[in-house]
């Protein structure tokens, strides 16, 4: 890490690596465009397979959708591989946890060897504070059931909202990460897990607080540079 607290980067040549990130913020705000790339990326870092070579499984043990204010919602998509030598079937899927629901794989679904299916897992909170769930999923599989642990903050709804966007990387890339920083301080990663969307909701912003934002990607490699970056004040009140 350099003393600023951005990650720290190495030349970068790889065509396509990064991505391209559009900032639209409250309505009260306007919107702001940036494209471009940085040229760096970071060191890669290791990351460990949740599916391994033969075996049937998810891409993420673990699911973090960050804080959500009240009367929203976020979804975020987890994968299920099938890398055995033959069919699996999925015969059920069964969420716990309150404000957490899923769809996109009916039971039944059978993935041939190499197949991918999708999840999209949502929070959509009742309350403010913190929530966990589970999602299991039972299969014929050599491993006939795995488990997904969730986790969201219901926050408290207020009247300014960040929503990123961008636009995919032309490199294969398993999601990506959003970093913040906040009136000019140290960038700080906001989805502890990547994100498999091309868009983000950052609820927790405050009145008067000026914010960077900035996107990375993420495959079996490591993680890109930053992005551009697009930064704005929130108005206050």
């Amino acid at each position: 890490m350099n003393r600023n607290g951005s990650p720290r980067t190495t030349p970068f040549c790889a065509k396509g690596k990064l991505v391209k990130l559009i900032l639209f913020m409250a309505a009260a705000i306007g919107a702001i465009c940036q494209t471009g790339c940085s040229g760096t990326t970071t060191e890669a870092s290791s990351r460990s397979a949740t599916v391994n070579a033969g075996q049937f499984g998810p891409s993420t043990s673990s699911l973090n959708l960050g804080n959500v204010a009240l009367g929203d919602s976020k979804t975020v998509t987890v994968t299920f591989t099938n890398a055995t030598n033959s069919a699996v079937t999925i015969t059920s899927i069964t969420v716990s946890g309150p404000g957490f629901t899923a769809g996109g794989i009916p039971s039944g679904t059978i993935l041939n060897p190499g197949d991918i299916a999708a999840l999209n897992v949502t929070f959509t909170p009742a309350s403010t504070g913190t929530g966990t769930g589970s999602i299991t999923v039972k299969s014929n599989a050599a491993i006939p059931q795995t488990t997904v642990a969730l986790q969201a903050t219901g926050v408290p709804a207020g009247n300014h909202a960040a929503t990123l966007s961008w636009n995919a990387s032309s490199s294969v890339v398993t999601g990506y990460y959003v970093y913040r920083s906040t009136n000019g301080g140290p960038f700080a990663r906001l989805n502890s897990t990547e994100d498999t969307g091309l868009s983000y909701t950052d609820s927790s912003v405050t009145a008067g607080q000026t914010y960077s934002y900035a996107v990375t990607a993420v495959n079996g490699g490591g993680e890109s540079g930053f992005s551009n970056q697009a930064t704005a004040t929130i108005p206050s009140p």
